[in-house]
């Protein structure tokens, strides 16, 4: 009797973390807002300052999760390449260099890092309320006039994440008793070069080892970027 209560207790919590991982995989989750100002077409973004990505990686073990540096800091480059590509070959948005002053390039760093810093602090508020970037009710403000970007670039993106690789071991260990599997989450965002407004929030999903992504990656992004108006040649 006890071990048939342990197993419907086992399958009970299996089920329950399924269920779960269903969620966190389903369509639904991965949403796209787009500022009022992109849908109405006032606003088209045709070219884009891409801001270097923060994607963190861990390695899942029996022994607990551990940091994966480097691989964090490939990953987070492939994910900026990734998205630049498919912008440009999905929405016909272009990739502007981030500083096209090699005079200012170091002043310009440092701006970048407390912009970084600035997005950091208000991602908490628009995940939170994703929903309210279609009511244009999100911005960073003007001072983004002060990074000194291309006249031409019309947003900077921002680049969030976090993933999770799982050993062979523990690989095995979720096959048998359930567990998260091994993923990338990303939070993007795009904000208006002049006015500082969060024109885009895009927060795709991935199921699967996070630093061997490619084409798991791009068709990631294609989603996550399926609602984003293309840009008209000129």
């Amino acid at each position: 009797m006890m071990n048939t209560r342990r197993v419907l207790k086992v399958r009970t919590i299996i089920f329950a973390v399924t269920m779960l991982l269903v969620g966190l995989t389903s369509p639904s989750i991965q949403a796209q807002f787009i500022h009022p100002k992109i849908k109405s077409k006032e606003t088209t973004i045709r070219r884009i300052v891409i801001l270097p990505a923060k994607v963190s990686v861990v390695r899942d073990s029996m022994k607990g999760p551990e940091g994966m540096a480097a691989e964090s800091d490939e990953l987070s480059l492939r994910v900026e390449e990734k998205i630049a590509e498919v912008l440009s070959k999905q929405k016909n948005v272009a990739t502007l260099p981030r500083s096209s002053d090699a005079t200012n390039a170091d002043s310009q760093k440092y701006d970048f890092a407390d912009f970084q810093t600035k997005f950091d602090d208000l991602l908490p508020t628009i995940m939170k309320k994703r929903s309210d970037v279609k009511k244009g009710r999100f911005s960073m403000g003007d001072e983004v006039l002060n990074l000194n970007l291309s006249n031409s670039a019309d947003a900077i993106v921002f680049i969030r994440g976090e993933g999770k690789k799982l050993t062979s071991g523990k690989t095995a260990f979720r096959v048998l008793v359930g567990g998260t599997p091994a993923y990338l989450k990303l939070q993007i965002g795009m904000v208006d070069t002049r006015s500082g407004e969060v024109l885009l929030f895009t927060d795709p999903i991935l199921v699967g080892d996070p630093t061997t992504a490619i084409d798991r990656l791009r068709k990631s992004l294609e989603k996550g970027f399926k609602k984003l108006p293309s840009a008209v040649a000129q």
